[in-house]
């Protein structure tokens, strides 16, 4: 009984596969967690975002605001709960996927009970995974959020900068993040200029000189490789 204790599960969610979640964006009193089954799909939760795919699981802590969109159709679980636990916001990289993928059959046809019982158990396994902490790591982090605009930031100047060799940083920097700062650079300029595409009218040159691009060309072939649209698709879509 105590195990069902830990959380009250306030709703949930097991979608079939679909082209677009129906909010961009969401804000929840709750903790909420969103998984993909099949598919992928892009995400922000404060500061943390990246793609999601099976085996990652997103946390959005209460009162955060939870950004995603679908890179390609996708299933996903979906589930807002009240807790006495502190499950890692974010995404988290879950072990084990055996164990996963059981209790995501066991919600095809679930009980409250069991969906509980369910997220208790991927609460659970979230703590258990949760990234080390690395204060080198929290430093390249901070100087990439700040940095990013500018178009040299490079991993060779950002590991001189922080005393190690680039692979050592790329090493560290992965066993916490689950990404290289290379990804993690690329994917928050994507980001940001997804940002000013959906938000503003300013052109994709500007836009590029905001996120670090040298030119709106280079832009607009990285956004349409990392997400299969042009900047000009989806600023159309993200404004339907």
């Amino acid at each position: 009984m105590y195990f069902l204790a830990m959380l009250e599960l306030d709703g949930y969610l097991l979608a079939p596969p679909r082209p677009q979640f129906a909010l961009p964006f969401d804000t929840y009193d709750t903790w909420c967690v969103l998984l993909p089954a099949t598919g992928s799909f892009d995400y922000q939760v404060g500061d943390a975002h990246g793609i999601a795919k099976f085996g990652d699981v997103v946390v959005c802590p209460p009162g955060g605001i939870l950004h995603r969109r679908m890179r390609s159709r996708t299933s996903f679980f979906h589930a807002r709960f009240t807790t006495e636990l502190e499950p890692p916001t974010g995404r988290t990289r879950v072990r084990d996927l055996d164990r996963l993928r059981g209790n995501l059959t066991l919600l095809e046809n679930a009980t409250t009970a069991i969906a509980t019982h369910v997220v208790t158990d991927l609460v659970l396994m979230l703590s258990r995974t949760s990234p080390p902490k690395d204060p080198l790591v929290d430093s390249a982090l901070t100087y990439l959020n700040e940095q990013y605009v500018s178009p040299d930031v490079s991993l060779t100047e950002l590991a001189a900068i922080l005393g190690i060799s680039p692979s050592q940083l790329s090493r560290r920097f992965r066993a916490v993040r689950g990404t290289t700062p290379v990804a993690y650079l690329r994917d928050l300029r994507l980001q940001k200029a997804r940002e000013l595409l959906a938000e503003t009218d300013q052109t994709l040159q500007v836009i590029a000189e905001h996120t670090g691009y040298r030119s709106a060309f280079y832009l607009s072939r990285v956004f349409s490789t990392q997400t299969g649209q042009s900047p000009s698709e989806y600023r159309r879509t993200s404004r339907v």
